[in-house]
């Protein structure tokens, strides 16, 4: 039997008095593919958010691996990789300057952010893009640098 990895039950999201998601409801299982699809304003990107733990629902049970969106964000935000449309790489710096600007937004300490900046540039075979800035890379080297970000916390 497959794991629940995401568990959305009446999710409410309410910004005053206008509701961005109303009693959403939904699972997701260990080893599927889900996505959300919808015209603009349908509450994609706030349940996205919620998700992620960036955000926290107004009312409803959501559970993300395991953790509690409304208590356990942070917690969240350690054990899941978000794969975003929009790039949040900063163009103007390098590949190994983004991944160790990343890893001290985490909180993550300068010995661990090196030995990690090392371990994902060889995993990656990066190594020679490493001093490359993210403005300059391919398109889809830049949406495999995405996934640094991921692994950097």
């Amino acid at each position: 039997m497959r794991n629940k990895v995401i568990e959305v039950e009446n999710m409410v999201k309410r910004f005053g008095h206008f509701t961005a998601n109303d009693n959403l409801s939904f699972d997701v299982y260990e080893g599927e593919i889900f996505g959300f699809l919808g015209a603009n304003g349908a509450g994609k990107t706030t349940a996205i958010r919620i998700l992620s733990g960036l955000s926290s629902p107004t009312s409803g049970k959501v559970k993300v691996a395991g953790f509690d969106a409304g208590k356990q964000a942070e917690k969240i935000k350690k054990n899941i990789g978000y794969m975003c449309q929009k790039f949040s790489l900063y163009e103007d710096l390098t590949v190994k300057e983004n991944i160790m600007l990343y890893g001290g937004i985490y909180g993550l300490s300068k010995s661990v952010i090196s030995e990690r900046t090392g371990i994902l540039l060889d995993r990656l075979s990066f190594r020679e893009y490493e001093n490359k800035l993210i403005s300059d890379l391919p398109l889809g080297l830049r949406q495999k640098t995405i996934f640094f970000r991921c692994s950097t916390s």
